[in-house]
């Protein structure tokens, strides 16, 4: 039932955030702001991570953006629709001289965005873009870098 999902929800985030002093079923009308918020995160983030489809936009529910969009980037969700995403760099590797085959990707910055949305952005620009969707790149990180398949140039010292 909804009632017996929500409350399984409520469960596992609890164990998973919260510490033994505040591991109590709560409810959603008298919560206090900051775990109803940390609640709604953890929802959207189980959604994306199990693609499961959603009629209200998550992102406009949404208060850490660079979460969501992180989220949305090792899921391999565009951060706008949902659909299934590649990675957009956000600082170009492709152009000025340098190659996706070798350049060292941790660090910059990217989106996760459909097919649809790549072209679209690639119409208007970044930064009108990321205005018009409401949207934060992140960086590059060694976790991302695997989900792509991405290189990394080892320092010689590694």
């Amino acid at each position: 039932t909804v009632e017996s999902t929500k409350n399984i929800m409520k469960w596992d985030f609890i164990l998973e955030r919260m510490t033994a002093q505040e591991r109590r079923l709560f409810s959603l009308a008298n919560v206090d702001e900051t775990t109803a918020r940390e609640f709604i995160e953890f929802l959207i983030n189980f959604i994306i991570t199990h693609d499961i489809p959603s009629s209200v936009s998550l992102i406009e529910n949404c208060e850490d953006i660079t979460k969501y969009v992180y989220a949305c980037v090792v899921n391999k969700k565009c951060a706008v629709c949902g659909r299934n995403a590649d990675l957009h760099h956000v600082d170009s590797v492709g152009a000025n001289g340098g190659n996706r085959e070798k350049i060292d990707h941790l660090g910059l910055r990217c989106l996760p965005l459909c097919r649809e949305h790549h072209i679209i952005l690639h119409s208007m620009g970044n930064k009108d873009f990321m205005e018009k969707y409401h949207l934060e790149p992140v960086k590059i990180v060694e976790k991302i870098i695997k989900v792509y398949g991405l290189n990394r140039r080892k320092k010689s010292h590694e």
